[in-house]
């Protein structure tokens, strides 16, 4: 996954640099100088991507995913948001190839002339994991623009091991609750802060006034409470530091780009705040080790000197000065 700093913060791509590589390079290339690939890729939340070509059919580009929500994703979304999103410029579903959960084939031969359709389809392909996770968001955030009832009343979606992403739409707002869990006790003191701050900031700073709302407590949220269905035992567990929420409303998804720009947040949200507590350390331990060795310099070059120093006579004799 590639990333881009911009006055401080750190954007991570919504889709997989390598994943979309090896897709645009068969894609736009020439029915004779088409390529045999095999690249496998990780992502983040545990999930895997596939891309196969294979040397005995040139003509079909294979992109597999694996997710460990895929089941609990495909149950409460249905069979029809996959055929939709990947029944595209020559792409459509098949049997996944094993062990993934999804599989993407792609011929080669029917794809359509126009080069933005193909970009089209190079970006579907690579961003597989963020519309696969994130199809609730799809599903809760289209009713929301169009001003249709949601299809259901909350999404549960299990996408890290013990933790899990609470989508609850209703007629006029969209919250999405994140269960969040760190191993390590000094990434969760700096989770802690970090999320603390997110939440003082949404707060004070005028500039984000038209941003999302944001919560973060170590109580499970109203919205989570009411529903009967969900269990919530993640604070059970002592690596837990709490739920954070977002609500969005319909100004926030309406507009150019606007609706894909939501999903792709909202999605990543955890392996952004991941990211961000894993650079935060890193800058930690580099600044305490440039620190170290600035006061060891200082040391070395503080040597006290002898207090007993010997000293001879004139005629050879030794005696110690103090």
């Amino acid at each position: 996954m590639g990333s881009e700093g911009t006055g401080g913060r750190i954007h991570l791509e919504p889709g997989h640099r390598i994943v979309a590589e090896a897709c645009r390079a068969r894609i736009f290339a020439d029915a004779d100088k088409r390529e045999a690939v095999d690249v496998k890729a990780d992502d983040f939340d545990g999930c895997m991507l596939y891309v196969c070509v294979l040397p005995e059919s040139k003509d079909i580009l294979r992109v597999s995913l694996f997710t460990s929500c895929f089941a609990e994703v495909k149950e409460s979304v249905g069979d029809a948001y996959f055929q939709e999103r990947y029944n595209f410029a020559g792409a459509k579903l098949e049997a996944p190839v094993s062990p993934y959960s999804i599989t993407v084939a792609v011929n080669l031969d029917a794809l359509p002339a126009d080069p933005a359709q193909k970009e089209e389809l190079v970006g579907r392909l690579s961003m597989m994991k963020r519309d696969v996770v994130g199809a609730p968001l799809w599903v809760s955030f289209k009713a929301l623009l169009g001003g249709v009832k949601p299809p259901r009343s909350h999404y549960v979606v299990p996408y890290r091991p013990a933790e899990h992403m609470y989508v609850v739409p209703s007629d006029d707002l969209v919250v999405i609750c994140y269960s969040v869990l760190f191993d390590n006790h000094v990434e969760q003191a700096i989770a802690k802060v970090f999320l603390q701050e997110i939440v003082i900031s949404r707060k004070q700073s005028r500039d984000l006034m038209a941003a999302p709302s944001v919560t973060y407590s170590q109580e499970p949220p109203h919205e989570l409470k009411q529903i009967k269905q969900v269990e919530l035992k993640a604070h059970q567990d002592p690596r837990f530091i709490g739920y954070v929420s977002l609500a969005i409303s319909k100004r926030i998804v309406e507009g150019p780009g606007k609706l894909e720009k939501c999903v792709t947040l909202a999605e990543g949200y955890r392996a952004f705040l991941m990211y961000h507590v894993q650079a935060t350390k890193s800058q930690l331990h580099t600044r305490i080790r440039r620190r170290s060795s600035s006061w060891l310099q200082v040391l070395n070059r503080a040597m006290p000197e002898k207090l007993v120093v010997e000293k001879k006579t004139i005629k050879g004799r030794t005696f110690n000065r103090t």
